[in-house]
């Protein structure tokens, strides 16, 4: 049998390479389309790709979060056992701040949309239930298998001319799938590879510059997450952490109405595209209570490939490192 030291050294080693690969970003367009024409490019239809590429990020990370369940290390030990938990998880981003005019027509113009600190918040509830309760290894057991669901909910969010408001009932469901390295026991830490798919709530942006609408409408975030957690409950306290990696995918379409020569001309910008590969690192801590655990994150989610835009976001750049929290209460039953 192989020693378990050697299992854990290569699930690392795997997951340390994956994380060495070089972050990206890529975002993609259809036709910008004026008054019913085709155009090569104009300044709202710039404008409007640039802006979802800076924002699609931060929704992403908050989307993503870290731990797939709240305050678990490893796997919970066989069929029939269940951990739940509650968690609000905010991301400390950064959202447009200064009114800037658009142009149906004509060569993209440089603005800057500024940036003011604004936390992007999404509520979560997640279960994990345990599958397979894996093979006895010593003190512990490898290999057990537990399945995650989880539900999510968006809420609106408003800063100056700039909106984010869900469409329909702005709940999104998740789920994935957690294996064991280490089961916790009473001298052992819990350690777990995971697989987490999440899903934004559909969502449309909005930016209003006077009597001018640029939305960016049924925008779609899809997270595919990896994690490698580990974690130790004591008598009161609970203490972990892991690393991990997300490969956000987000869509949408632009639709804008934009006064040109005192009429007003409608703008349209399909097949929006960004494809991001972002490395993230979290710690929790818990608190036990009679029944329920107390449960705090911090998380970075590293900077992607920050690439240049024609129009600024105050001291901010497209694809940066982002800051995020998580409270919540977590149980097992």
């Amino acid at each position: 049998m192989v020693p378990v030291s050697w299992r854990v050294a290569a699930v690392l080693g795997a997951l340390s390479a994956g994380l060495g690969t070089a972050a990206h970003a890529q975002t993609t367009t259809g036709r910008c389309i004026v008054g019913g024409g085709g155009a090569a490019v104009s300044d709202v239809c710039q404008k409007g790709s640039e802006l979802f590429s800076f924002l699609m990020p931060q929704i992403g990370v908050a989307v993503s979060s870290g731990n797939p369940v709240l305050g678990e290390g490893g796997t919970l030990g066989g069929w029939g056992k269940r951990a739940l938990s509650f968690r609000l998880t905010a991301v400390e981003g950064y959202l447009p701040r200064n009114t800037v005019p658009l142009n149906a027509v004509g060569a993209p113009v440089a603005s800057d949309f500024g940036a003011v600190k604004s936390a992007i918040p999404l509520p979560a509830a997640d279960v994990a239930i345990g599958l397979f309760a894996g093979v006895p290894l010593g003190l512990t057991n490898t290999g057990g298998v537990d399945v995650l669901l989880g539900a999510s909910y968006l809420p609106k969010v408003s800063e100056n001319d700039f909106e984010l408001e869900p469409a329909g009932n702005g709940v999104a469901f998740s789920y994935g799938a957690r294996v064991g390295v280490l089961q916790e026991s009473s001298l052992i830490p819990g350690v777990s590879l995971s697989y987490m798919r999440r899903k934004l709530p559909t969502v449309d942006i909005g930016y209003t510059p006077g009597n001018e609408v640029l939305r960016i409408t049924g925008t779609s975030v899809t997270s595919n997450s990896l994690r490698l957690v580990a974690g130790k409950r004591f008598t009161f306290l609970g203490l972990g952490g892991g690393v991990g990696r997300d490969q956000i995918v987000s869509t949408g379409g632009m639709q804008a109405t934009v006064g040109t020569g005192g009429s007003l001309v409608n703008v349209t910008l399909s097949n929006l595209r960004q494809e991001v590969s972002r490395n993230t690192a979290f710690l929790n801590a818990s608190f036990s209570l009679p029944i329920v655990r107390i449960v705090a994150e911090y998380g970075w989610s590293s900077a992607g490939t920050v690439h240049e835009t024609l129009n600024g976001f105050g001291a901010r750049q497209v694809n940066e490192g982002y800051r995020y929290g998580s409270v919540g209460l977590a149980t097992r039953f």
